[in-house]
Parts: C-alpha cells; structure tokens; sequence
C-alpha cells in the first residue's frame, strides 16, 4: 500500500475549507439540482460498465489511468481526489465526479481514518476499450461490485450532466428521454416507469439505463413514508 505521509496536512486543510464552505452551490434543472456537467472529445461509445467501490477506512487507490471517460457519484464517505497536474480536492457525500482520458489519477482515496466510503462510477467506453489501467498490480484487495452493463449503439458522446433528484413518499418526476440517461438510487428504493414496458424497481446501490428516444418515463418513490434520492447521468 502507498503511504501517504504528506496527505495529513493537505487532508487538514481541505477539510477545514469543506467546512467553511459548505457544498458547492449547482444550478438547478426543474425540481432537480445539477451536480456536474462535463465535456470531452467526440467518442463513439459502445457501452457503459458500472459498479459500486467500497473502500475500507483509509484504503488507497493505486495510480491509475482511464482509456474511456468515467463519470460517478460519492454515495458514502470522503474521497481525497487528484488528477495529474491538477490541485487535489475532496468529494464529499453527495458529490458527482469525472476522471478524464490522458491523466494519471495519483489520488482517488478514502480520505477517512474511520469511516468506510462508498462510490460509484460509469465507464463511457468505446469498442475494445478497458475501464481502467493500473500502473502496478494492485496490493491490497478492491471490492468492486459489478452493475449491469449498458450496450449503445455507438453513439457520438461529448459529454455528461448529472442531476440529483430528491423525491418525497410517494413522489414522481418525469426524466428527459432526449438522451441516453444512467440512473443510481442513492436512497431509498423507486419505480422507473417507461410507457410501453413493465415498470422496473430499483434499490438503493443499485443503477438503471434508459435509451435516448424512449416514450415518456418517470421515476416513482414506492415508499409512502420516506424519501428517495436519485441521480441521474445525461450523456450527449
């Protein structure tokens, strides 16, 4: 396992600033609140993998490089990110995140000694394309949990908007069908309802794929007692 002697004081200062800060403010997309909106180089992609990380308390991510964009959201926990030549930064509980092409990602660790983090992230990839390249063969064990696998048609994708949708028991709202969208129940458990198919129940931890061009399809909290949170990943 990589030490990280130097990451104390950095991990100081960070956490200091979050909590100034607060969360950063994101605009908003109806009853919706944008998380991230990103853009990349045209890539005609083929499918989409997915799965859940979970990072015991203080585990490391070895060094690594992506081939094909990632997109994700921290579902659990504190992630210390950084890019190559780029200024390190926390993800927080609720935060979306990108992993560019062409990058070493030198950080993308548990920023906690004491509690367990949990993360998710979808891989745009193109024909032929691994999700992720490691420089060294990893030392310690990574609990990845696979989510289904999306296959498009090799669409010309450029970029990602993720939105977090909070809804109320019983609560509905209606998702652009314009484009291709990635779903991840962040909490509770909700009904994705496409015209036409059989309406599909989908758990906190679990992600749902809905094509571009589908009829009018909304997500529904089954609970009529607590809430539900989804987040929603538009690529274009």
């Amino acid at each position: 396992m990589r030490k990280h002697t130097f990451l104390s004081a950095t991990l100081t200062s960070l956490l200091a600033l979050a909590t100034l800060t607060g969360p950063a403010s994101a605009e908003g997309a109806g009853s919706a609140r944008k998380l991230l909106s990103v853009d990349f180089e045209s890539r005609q992609v083929v499918k989409v993998e997915a799965g859940n990380f979970y990072f015991k308390r203080g585990q490391l991510a070895p060094t690594h490089s992506h081939v094909a964009p990632a997109i994700g959201y921290i579902a659990k926990g504190t992630i210390f990110y950084q890019a190559e030549g780029e200024e390190a930064r926390l993800l927080r509980e609720g935060d979306a995140f990108y992993e560019p092409t062409g990058q070493r990602i030198l950080h993308f660790d548990n920023a906690s000694a004491t509690e367990d983090a949990i993360f998710v992230d979808f891989n745009l990839q193109q024909e032929g394309e691994p999700f992720i390249l490691f420089e060294k063969p990893p030392s310690e064990a990574i609990d990845r949990r696979a989510l289904p696998t999306a296959t498009l048609d090799g669409a010309s994708i450029d970029g990602a908007d993720s939105y977090a949708h909070k809804l109320q028991p019983g609560g509905r709202e209606s998702l652009d069908s314009r484009e291709p969208l990635f779903g991840y129940v962040a909490e509770g458990e909700v009904e994705l309802r496409i015209e036409g198919k059989a309406p599909k129940r989908v758990k906190a931890r679990e992600s749902f794929y809905r094509p571009k061009g589908s009829s009018e399809s909304v997500i529904v909290n089954v609970s009529s007692t607590a809430p539900a949170k989804v987040i929603t990943f538009n690529i274009h």
